[in-house]
């Protein structure tokens, strides 16, 4: 099978590029799995588990390949067998292609669809350690309010716990009290901070697609703190983190992080969340793809908010 994945950006990514990852590691997953892999992106790029074709979305719908695998929502609907995967939370009255695939049930039943993938990452670029620090991290980018780094710094003040920032600027306001801002970090200095931090504070006030940052702190054998919304049911299972109603709670789940085994948070991470594993389910789809049938039986639209700030007190 001959699949080509479309993504306009440059590989191999540099700095965060949480989508341009997930593309990488879907592209490994699915060379290994034994499919012939190009990825049509910016042409400066280079991939060593994929042929790579300049973005160009005009002639790529007409490329020879068995299936096209879009990150986004393509202008024209291409005739050949197709696939989008949407990572972000759409608009009230945004629609998409038959055959779209989410990144989570609960991301999936929110635009009104059924198929969906959990991302998957690869293990070998990240730290796993036992022996934790008793500093708190918080990962995600600061200046979007949906993420709520008030309230990380919040139960990190509240635990009298040390919190180190990763993905944000505020430099003025760094090492007061405690608050350490790192700025867009990535690569071994995240892979470091993760898998000696006591646990991941991950507060979001909104539906969560997925939370890449969560399988990145689980994998390192890190456990997770984190909001109920959005998909993060289905990320915290008991054993490797805790799902929170209120800041008391994150509070008390913070002196709880102990009697959590570090290996249990990797085993779920590669259980669950292993690039083979996302390899694996897309294949599936494509099968069905390619035997003629639709992922979803309507088309997938948001009817509700999706994207708006969320209370928690």
């Amino acid at each position: 099978m001959k699949v080509t994945l479309l993504h306009n950006a440059k590989f191999p990514v540099t700095g965060y590029g949480g989508t341009e990852r997930l593309v990488g590691w879907l592209a490994k997953g699915l060379s290994e799995l034994g499919l012939e892999v190009v990825l049509a992106c910016d042409p400066a790029s280079s991939c060593p588990y994929a042929r790579v074709i300049p973005y160009d979305e005009e002639k790529n719908l007409e490329l020879d390949s068995d299936i096209l695998h879009f990150f986004n929502t393509p202008i024209e609907i291409p005739q050949k067998p197709h696939l989008v995967t949407i990572g972000g939370n759409g608009k009230v009255g945004e629609n998409y292609s038959i055959n779209t695939v989410f990144v989570s049930q609960n991301h999936a039943f929110r635009h009104g669809a059924k198929a969906f993938v959990y991302n998957g990452l690869d293990p070998d670029e990240y730290l796993f350690e036992t022996k934790k620090l008793p500093y708190l991290t918080f990962l995600a980018k600061a200046s979007w309010a949906v993420k709520n780094v008030k309230g990380a710094v919040r139960v990190a003040r509240a635990t009298q716990r040390e919190l180190y920032i990763m993905g944000g600027n505020r430099w003025l306001l760094n090492g007061r009290r405690g608050i350490h801002w790192e700025g867009m970090v990535d690569g071994q200095v995240k892979a470091q901070r993760l898998s000696q931090s006591a646990g991941l504070i991950f507060p979001v006030l909104w539906n969560e697609p997925f939370g890449i940052a969560v399988i990145e702190a689980l994998v390192s054998g890190t456990p997770v703190i984190s909001t109920p919304f959005g998909s993060l049911s289905e990320l915290v299972h008991p054993e490797v983190g805790r799902i929170c109603l209120s800041y008391s709670e994150m509070e008390e789940a913070v002196g709880q992080l102990q009697s959590i085994k570090p290996e249990h948070c990797r085993d779920w991470a590669l259980s669950k969340f292993h690039y083979r594993k996302m390899a694996e389910k897309y294949v599936g789809y494509y099968e069905k793809l390619l035997k003629g049938e639709t992922l979803n039986k309507i088309l997938p639209m948001v009817t509700a908010p999706t994207g708006q700030l969320l209370e928690f007190s």
